[in-house]
């Protein structure tokens, strides 16, 4: 087997080869020919219970060729009204799975949204700002936030950025957690700013178990990609 060999479930095609996978994958790992598994940030698989709505539903969808995602719809707005991330269908993969993904446009949007409602926060704004024509990718984008100066936010940066103390830094990180309801990461980029950006490997986990503990899924778990050197 050849260096850096990428195998990714969303390559399955049927069931079997799906077992195999695994078993290979389990066989590198106990061998020590390989690094823990990771996944995509942001993809779920999902797989629903055989006879249910949304089995069928999966089936319908895989009819045509390339598979009709909009058929999707309303699995995907069950899985948002539980979730409270916007997502998308991305594929129908072997085995009457689907992948779903994190709309992050729209994510972007409403965090923003959300922010700009949090006491002392005198801007919110995305960047890089679409409306400069920014071409980078989506996941590099992050959402700077600054305070009124003198607002205990306002204190808590300028106290990270001078190396006093990281403490009020990350309260105030985990309180805007709790506000928009999402795992964030934050810098200091100023003495008033922060840069915030979504936590999506963390967020991936928590989009899996809620997906999965709805009565007519089987199984939901992170996009995962096995790389053996």
């Amino acid at each position: 087997m050849g260096p850096n060999m990428r195998i990714q479930l969303t390559d399955v095609q049927a069931g079997n080869v799906l077992t195999g996978l695994l078993i290979l994958a389990l066989s590198a790992l106990l061998l020590g020919n390989a690094p823990p598994p990771r996944f995509v940030p942001g993809e779920v698989l999902v797989k629903f219970v055989s006879g249910t709505e949304g089995s069928a539903t999966v089936t319908r969808a895989s009819r045509t060729s390339p598979p009709d995602l909009g058929v999707l719809a309303p699995v995907i707005q069950r899985f948002q009204s539980a979730t409270g991330v916007p997502l998308k269908a991305k594929q129908v993969t072997g085995g009457q799975w689907i992948l779903v993904s994190v709309d992050e446009q729209k994510l972007s949007d409403e965090l923003v949204t959300r922010l700009r409602g949090r006491a002392n926060a005198v801007e919110v704004r995305l960047t890089p700002d679409p409306s400069d024509g920014a071409r980078e990718a989506s996941r590099s984008k992050g959402i700077v936030v600054r305070f009124s100066a003198g607002s205990a936010e306002a204190e808590a940066i300028a106290q990270k950025r001078s190396g006093a103390g990281d403490a009020p830094f990350s309260a105030l990180v985990r309180a805007l957690e709790n506000d928009v309801g999402l795992p964030l990461k934050g810098e200091a980029t100023a003495d008033t700013t922060l840069l915030l950006h979504v936590d999506f490997r963390t967020l991936t986990l928590k989009l899996s178990d809620q997906l999965k503990a709805l009565a007519d899924i089987e199984s939901a778990q992170p996009n995962y990609i096995l790389r053996i050197q």
